[in-house]
């Protein structure tokens, strides 16, 4: 595999940031040890051929031909919270897997993709496309956590209708190498994404996110923020795209990414990106180094904790948005946990 995360229009070729050279891949598909569950959803098939999506051609190529565990799932009505496990350990180190999520008119419906991991070795190409008709209300969360030498290949995808909403959460709190992939596509009038996303990386991770949202329809609102730090020789790239397209009349984008880098050795590059064809739509795109709000750090140093506490207290504070929206109590309480003990500094 090469160029993945490679993005349309190239503005920032000096800082490396245009794509990810990666010489990664499989080259025969593996067993899992779990069956697939459901049938594929051709509804959602054709809507997604009208659009380019995904971390490159060749990893959707390796998705499609060495894919070992699919889920579907086609929505009506509205259905009760369900998390959709992906697990990996020593003996099932490798899964490529697809999930598809058809939500019908009116339909609402909430998910939690847990991606865990234990053991060496890890490789995951996970694939997920969200459909997200009119009238329907989509909550997807997004949970990445795996231990040393592992790979991490994410593409996650959303076509979202006409009155219809999408809040979507990422979140990664290990994996040794990941590139990642979000792509939301306002298709309808008056289409909703609400957008989180939070990354700790430490050590010698590397860390590629690319995310767009796309508007085609009227009066659509989007409102990313991704929140993250970076501590010893953690590598972070970090790409956010509004791209108000031709016809998007009174659509409104916003984007951003705040990193606090806890070691003068972390690399930090961040792109926020504004794209626009049409002249009556609003766009914001921001990105903020290392800082935090100086009246609050203030505010809690007043209260006798010294700066590196207050400091750790205001990041886990600023996870807490994201990780809220955890609906299993367990693992939001566990990732809270390690968070908590990645912040602790002397």
């Amino acid at each position: 595999m090469s160029k993945l995360n490679e993005m349309r229009m190239y503005t920032w070729q000096s800082q490396g940031l245009n794509y990810v050279d990666a010489n990664i891949g499989l080259k025969e598909k593996q067993d899992y040890n779990k069956d697939s569950q459901g049938q594929a959803i051709k509804e959602l098939d054709d809507v997604f051929k009208a659009y380019e999506y995904g971390l490159s051609d060749q990893t959707k190529k390796e998705n499609q031909e060495f894919r070992n565990f699919s889920i579907y799932r086609d929505v009506e009505g509205k259905n009760d919270f369900e998390t959709i496990a992906l697990r990996l350990d020593s003996e099932n180190n490798i899964l490529v897997t697809g999930i598809d999520i058809n939500a019908h008119e009116g339909s609402e419906s909430s998910f939690l993709i847990t991606a865990l991991g234990e053991g060496e070795n890890l490789y995951l190409n996970s694939q997920v496309r969200v459909n997200v008709e009119k009238d329907a209300k989509v909550k997807l969360v997004v949970v990445t956590n795996f231990g040393k030498d592992s790979t991490n290949l994410q593409s996650i995808n959303s076509i979202v209708g006409e009155d219809a909403v999408l809040d979507i959460s990422y979140i990664e709190i290990g994996a040794d190498y990941s590139i990642v992939n979000v792509k939301n596509i306002l298709k309808g009038d008056r289409a909703q994404v609400i957008e989180d996303g939070i990354y700790f990386k430490e050590k010698d991770q590397f860390l590629d996110i690319l995310a767009n949202n796309d508007h085609y329809g009227n009066d659509t609102d989007s409102d990313a923020m991704f929140n993250g730090a970076l501590k010893d020789n953690a590598h972070k790239n970090w790409k956010g795209v509004v791209d108000l397209k031709h016809g998007c009349s009174k659509a409104d984008g916003k984007i951003g990414d705040y990193s606090m880098m806890f070691s003068d050795n972390v690399k930090n590059k961040t792109a926020p990106i504004l794209l626009c064809t049409e002249k009556e739509v609003a766009g914001n795109h921001a990105a903020s180094v290392g800082r935090l709000n100086k009246e609050m750090l203030f505010y809690i140093m007043s209260r006798g904790f010294d700066k590196k506490q207050a400091e750790s207290m205001m990041l886990e504070a600023t996870f807490s948005k994201a990780l809220d929206k955890i609906e299993d109590e367990s693992l939001r309480d566990e990732l809270k946990e390690t968070v908590h003990k990645m912040n602790t500094r002397n």
